[in-house]
């Protein structure tokens, strides 16, 4: 069922299913919780409480501002977790909800359990941030090319194997840009100036960082360094490109679910 919460001037919206502890789930630049958790979410359902907010530009999240914040984002998703009741929880986040459930868990260490960052990275240096500036660009000209791009560095040579022609992925092409949320161009200016530095040795919280060996958005090696600098971190690569979720799920959900379990089962401290 599909819940608000009011955060400053923005109107939250988030789903909760499942019981047992609550394990937090950020989506990424673009995405929404109904395009990126439904299998993650089903998986954990029966052991545990899933939250799935949606940040500002996804879904039927409001908020007006024209710029996005990273602590506005955090709060957007803690207050979610605070209005279920719980006091403490996992988090798992993807790309820029990567970075999200990364600064939470420096931010609240005392509530966060455990922390599982998928293709996150540390700082947006030059690259990244052209990068963005691109993504940003292409959403505003067409919604298409910016999907047919993303299609094109978000995949490994082999996922190109599932498919028979060009016209199949224009189709698959189409799909996607259907999908993609109204506030894409707003979350990726925000990609460009992420810095993490200051934050991670803040982070008590075990880490389970999760890096994608062909991943073409966000290098390898920035998550490497990610789970370098995290004090308590582990470290699992996929052999995937950036878009796992399609390319690997089965291998992500596999890692990510038995990580918090583990987590679940240590003698609290």
């Amino acid at each position: 069922m599909e819940k608000y919460v009011q955060v400053g001037p923005a109107n939250v919206a988030y789903a909760v299913e499942g019981n047992g502890p609550a394990v937090l789930l950020i989506h990424g630049t673009g995405g929404s919780y109904e395009g990126t958790w439904g299998n993650l979410r089903n998986t954990l359902a029966p052991d545990f409480t899933v939250i799935t907010p949606n940040y500002s530009g996804s879904g039927k999240t409001q908020d007006s501002r024209d710029r996005l914040e990273l602590d506005d984002l955090i709060e957007q998703n803690v207050q979610a977790v605070t209005q279920e009741g719980f006091t403490r929880f996992h988090v798992v986040g993807y790309s820029l909800g990567a970075v999200i459930a990364t600064a939470i868990a420096a931010k609240y260490p005392e509530r966060v359990q455990s922390v599982t960052p998928i293709a996150g990275w540390v700082e947006s240096d030059l690259a990244i941030a052209y990068q963005f500036d691109l993504w940003q660009k292409l959403f505003r000209q067409d919604r298409e090319l910016f999907a047919q791009f993303a299609i094109h560095t978000g995949f490994s040579s082999t996922f190109y194997s599932s498919f028979q022609t060009v016209e199949q992925l224009h189709e698959f092409t189409a799909n996607l840009a259907a999908t993609l949320a109204e506030g894409t161009g707003k979350q990726a200016e925000l990609d460009t100036r992420i810095n993490l530095r200051p934050l991670l040795g803040k982070v008590t919280a075990p880490a389970q960082v999760i890096g994608l060996t062909y991943d073409r958005m966000v290098p390898v090696e920035q998550t490497r360094e990610l789970a370098a600098l995290l004090p308590d971190a582990r470290y699992h690569e996929i052999a995937s490109g950036h878009l796992v979720l399609w390319e690997q799920e089965a291998e992500l959900i596999d890692t990510i679910v038995s990580f918090v379990r583990a987590i679940r089962a240590l003698p609290p401290k």
